[in-house]
């Protein structure tokens, strides 16, 4: 990545407003696979590459879309990131809120971790139970 060049860019907001029902799955579509999926292409290997959290560029949306229309001026922004061993130029980012990101990934992904780890779903029923067995 160059440290500055001079030159200019432009980027364009290319999100639209969708409705998503109020589940898990809904989120991630039907299954295990998925989830782990999710798991392995988390956020935080994103961050700061194609995804922003900012508030302002949201606007009154949880997350917003943008496309760069030239990248030469690479202050701030990654030329190109590394995804299942492939290179990938970057021409489009995501700007989210921190509400949208616990909304859309870290609460799902808690509680179909639940789910799908036997384990984890005891300790969460044992911890919300009023019960004490002495």
């Amino acid at each position: 990545m160059a440290v500055y060049q001079q030159s200019n860019y432009g980027i364009r907001e290319t999100g639209t407003t969708t409705s998503v029902p109020n589940n898990d799955i809904a989120r991630y579509s039907e299954d295990e696979i998925v989830y782990k999926l999710c798991l392995t292409l988390s956020p935080d290997e994103f961050e700061d590459k194609v995804f922003f959290e900012s508030d302002a560029m949201c606007g009154s949306s949880g997350n917003n879309f943008f496309e760069i229309s030239q990248v030469q001026n690479r202050l701030g922004v990654v030329g190109s990131i590394l995804i299942a061993g492939r290179t990938r130029r970057v021409t489009s980012i995501m700007t989210y809120k921190m509400s949208w990101m616990r909304t859309n990934y870290f609460g799902p992904m808690s509680r179909l971790a639940d789910r799908f780890n036997p384990e984890r779903r005891l300790i969460r029923a044992l911890q919300e139970t009023d019960c004490t067995i002495l």
